[in-house]
């Protein structure tokens, strides 16, 4: 039965039960909608009202539609607070999440000149470039792409970093513990492969991240690219008067 709401159109009637549904906690962050058909019996309307009724809901970021796989409540962005040296392992699990990993590729590869510079090498040195997808609770949340010094950590592309942590690897098995970095931000929109891997939509707003990590001497180790889904992570920092 469609809820009372005197002048409202019915796809609207339906918007409003549905987001006080959300806000109540019947309708938990992360929980499955009902399908279309179901929807329809349950408030005795047309299968196009249902879909104009979802259709506002997922434009205003109460709903999100995963591909053939239905109509959920959209989770909540982790928020991180910037101000001091982190891993995005122990950040997801500081929000009571479990993080894991997908190895998209490792390979030996001559650096580009960008990333040269970032690491502080001559150009079209060796590089052991790890391609990697980052999860929490087995969500896509972030595509990254590191670069390390092939000289520097022989055969560490010969790890399975799906189950190690890169940071832990360099610290156990060559004695180099990255201490502090530098990071820069810019928003950015998905392309179609960063939308294919991370399950979200080409076009989606994202933050692009870009990184250089140091060792205790101040050497870099690591630059690091990343793209972070805007929908599921921000970032925030407290500023304080000097």
């Amino acid at each position: 039965m469609v809820v009372e709401a005197i002048g409202l159109p019915l796809y609207r009637r339906i918007q409003a039960d549905l987001r006080e549904q959300v806000a109540d906690g019947t309708l938990a962050p992360g929980s499955r909608l009902e399908t279309e058909q179901e929807l329809m019996a349950r408030y005795e309307v047309s299968r196009a009202t249902v879909r104009q009724a979802l259709a506002g809901l997922v434009a205003d970021g109460v709903l999100e539609i995963r591909r053939g796989i239905g109509t959920w409540v959209r989770p909540a962005a982790m928020e991180h607070r910037l101000g001091g040296f982190y891993t995005f392992s122990r950040e997801i699990e500081r929000h009571g999440r479990s993080p894991g990993t997908r190895v998209r590729s490792v390979a030996l590869e001559p650096v580009e000149r960008l990333v040269a510079e970032a690491l502080a090498i001559p150009s079209r040195t060796t590089v052991v470039v790890l391609a990697r997808i980052r999860l929490a609770d087995d969500e896509p949340i972030v595509t990254e792409t590191s670069y390390l010094p092939a000289a520097r950590f022989p055969d560490l592309e010969r790890v399975d970093f799906s189950r190690a942590r890169l940071y832990d690897t360099l610290t156990s098995l060559f004695g180099v513990r990255p201490v502090r970095a530098r990071e820069t931000f810019e928003p950015v929109l998905l392309t179609t492969d960063e939308a294919h891997v991370l399950e979200a939509r080409r076009g989606d707003p994202a933050l692009r991240v870009e990184r250089t990590a140091f060792d205790a001497e101040g050497t870099a180790i690591e630059f690091c690219r990343s793209t972070v889904r805007g929908d599921r992570y921000r970032y925030s920092v407290e500023l304080r008067e000097r």
